[in-house]
């Protein structure tokens, strides 16, 4: 989502670019292995998660399993790399830590000779994002900022854009809510959220006893779609079970709060709508910091139980105020012109002296 935000600013200024999925390059077993897997053990075993992310989360010449790691994985996308190698794109911009390390290691070894950027799409830093040879980070806030530079990365080499949102988002503007009304909007976002949590929860805020408008969305998560066509809940609770949805950006700004995963792209849209968030059920380590980032900021509340996200619900009601706060502080953290910052600061640099002839001739890949 955020390379496709990317590119509808380039899009916008007639910059020639394409989208791609480093995965489609390989095998049908490793693009399994690595995406529907990590799906699947991010929703139900947090455990290894974090085992998962302490293992990779490691200086390279210090760990062996990470160099074995990389040496699997950089095997399995030769394609990626000879589509490289043949087309020799003058830009390339990469949304996740695996086509960064690819390309790192292409230019060291002087199979791509363009340049190399990166947009780290959380609000904490891990390893896995810093490469030597890349030439600009994008990043999205003072901790992962004072991260880089604790690294050796230098401040000239950073800049602080925010996490790329759709254009949609960008023009929300800031209207505040009115959280003085009795019945409050709440917007579930419970597409990678286990369906017992996500009943769970439901049954915590009919629990509270509390007037809500609830809207639960799931994406393309179908069984927990059959799931929720059955819930009953209290008298004082509508329940309006959305499955995919293209106007999240509506659904977020009408919402007097919403509960959600702390994702890094939904939570940055979050931000664009100034909704106040309730943050469950964060993978580790990603998620567990851009949850503690929102906290430190203001704009987000962590509920570690369906059971604490009634309790969080219950303060909500009681402290009007504390709404209106979280929604300033949503705003005051948005960068709702993320990807048109990118886009400019990408096309600057083609056009510096020094730069590579690619770089301001040729295309980008995201």
């Amino acid at each position: 989502m955020a390379a496709r935000a990317i590119r509808e600013s380039l899009d916008h200024r007639a910059a020639p670019n394409v989208v791609m999925d480093i995965l489609d390059f390989s095998s049908d077993l490793f693009k399994w292995s690595y995406s529907d897997v990590y799906a699947f053990v991010s929703e139900h075993s947090h455990l290894a998660c974090r085992l998962m992310y302490d293992l990779t989360d490691k200086n390279r010449e210090e760990s062996v399993a990470l160099r074995l790691f990389e040496k699997i994985t950089i095997e399995n996308v030769k394609k990626f790399m000879r589509y490289i190698s043949e087309n020799e794109p003058g830009v390339c911009i990469c949304t996740h830590y695996f086509p960064l390390n690819v390309l790192s290691r292409m230019k060291e070894e002087g199979m791509y000779r363009g340049d190399l950027h990166t947009v780290i799409t959380d609000f904490g830093l891990r390893r896995m994002w810093v490469k030597d040879n890349v030439d600009r980070y994008f990043i999205s806030g003072d901790r992962v900022h004072r991260g880089l530079l604790a690294m050796g990365v230098p401040g000239e080499k950073i800049s602080v854009t925010g996490i790329p949102v759709s254009r949609k988002f960008a023009s929300l503007g800031t209207t505040r809510r009115d959280f003085t009304k009795k019945r409050l909007s709440v917007l579930f976002v419970a597409s990678s959220i286990p369906s017992i949590l996500a009943l769970d929860i439901l049954a915590a805020l009919s629990d509270t006893g509390h007037p809500m408008d609830v809207s639960v969305v799931t994406g393309r998560n179908r069984d927990l779609f059959a799931d929720l066509r059955n819930v009953i809940v209290g008298r004082r609770l509508s329940l309006n079970i959305l499955g995919f949805v293209d106007n999240l950006e509506e659904l977020m700004a009408r919402a007097s709060f919403m509960i959600t995963k702390p994702g890094g792209l939904t939570v940055s849209e979050a931000l664009c709508a100034g909704a106040p968030m309730i943050l469950v059920n964060p993978i580790p380590k990603q998620e567990t910091k851009n949850s503690a980032y929102l906290q430190e900021k203001g704009a987000g509340l962590a509920a570690s139980s369906a059971a604490e996200v009634g309790e969080v619900v219950r303060r909500l009601f009681a402290d009007r105020k504390l709404l209106g706060e979280m929604e300033k502080a949503a705003f005051s953290i948005a960068y709702p012109k993320a990807a048109d910052d990118v886009a400019d600061e990408v096309l600057r640099s083609g056009n510096r002296p020094g730069t590579s002839a690619l770089a301001r001739e040729e295309g980008s890949i995201l």
